[in-house]
């Protein structure tokens, strides 16, 4: 959380041209998102998606955060954008489309269970 974004930052101003990849930025994206630091690592979501924006994946990473910071409508953009990237055997296809049905009809689905859930 916190202190691995302090960490980042600190080693940001001692090395200007540190090279993190956007895989890296969407891990700190999710793991910040599901541990409720959604607002403290929205800037690493943005980042991954920067880099890859054709990447559907960071999309859901960024849209479960945007979600927990109040963001529906730009949550439920992420999250079509991610169930149109793939295939219909996806494991998360059929969650990501119920997070987006909660969401439309106003319910927050990241309940603590759910993100719980999104820890294992």
């Amino acid at each position: 959380g916190k202190v691995a974004i302090a960490a980042y930052n600190k080693a940001l101003k001692i090395n200007p041209d540190l090279h993190i990849s956007a895989d890296e930025w969407d891990t700190r994206c999710w793991h910040g998102a599901i541990n409720k630091h959604a607002q403290d690592v929205m800037f690493a979501c943005e980042e991954a998606v920067n880099l890859q924006p054709e990447n559907g994946s960071f999309k859901r990473s960024r849209g479960v955060a945007r979600a927990l910071t109040g963001d529906t409508s730009g949550a439920i953009k992420d999250f079509e954008v991610y169930v149109d990237s793939v295939d219909d055997d996806n494991l998360w296809k059929s969650p990501v489309e119920g997070w987006i049905k909660d969401l439309r009809s106003g319910k927050n689905p990241f309940t603590e269970e759910e993100l719980e859930g999104l820890r294992q």
